[in-house]
């Protein structure tokens, strides 16, 4: 009985250990969000995506990029860092909203791991380089 107890023991310690190493998956909703940033910035010509000849991508062209963007962007941000930018971006706007401040007090309030996930956000989804996020 030991003996069938002790590896049983071990395979659901080494899971549990393992599980906690993983990042935790976004939610089809914030995949959803995402998607959609992306997908409204190329369709309105405010992203610019260069491909050769000059052509411009159609609807399932645009999308595929957009979830392959979605998937580095993923690799690049944990779901708490994305979570606690949206959270403290809504907090910030609140306050710009009853104390009647700009834009720019609201991304100034943020933290510097929060503009970050801002600019990481920016830089994959929207496609923007470092020069065109000041």
């Amino acid at each position: 009985m030991i003996k069938t107890v002790k590896p049983f023991i071990a395979l659901v310690f080494g899971t549990v250990v393992l599980s906690g190493c993983t990042p935790e998956p976004y939610p089809p909703e914030i995949k959803t969000d995402l998607i959609s940033l992306c997908m409204e910035g190329i369709l309105s010509g405010q992203t610019n995506v260069v491909i050769e000849d000059n052509k411009t991508l159609d609807a399932s062209e645009s999308l595929r990029l957009c979830e392959f963007r979605y998937g580095e962007f993923i690799k690049k941000v944990p779901l708490a860092d994305y979570l606690d930018q949206q959270t403290h971006l809504y907090e910030s706007f609140q306050r710009a909203y009853r104390q009647k401040y700009i834009l720019e007090d609201v991304y100034n309030s943020l933290s510097p791991k929060d503009k970050k996930t801002f600019a990481t956000t920016s830089q994959i989804m929207l496609g923007l380089d470092a020069g065109e996020l000041e």
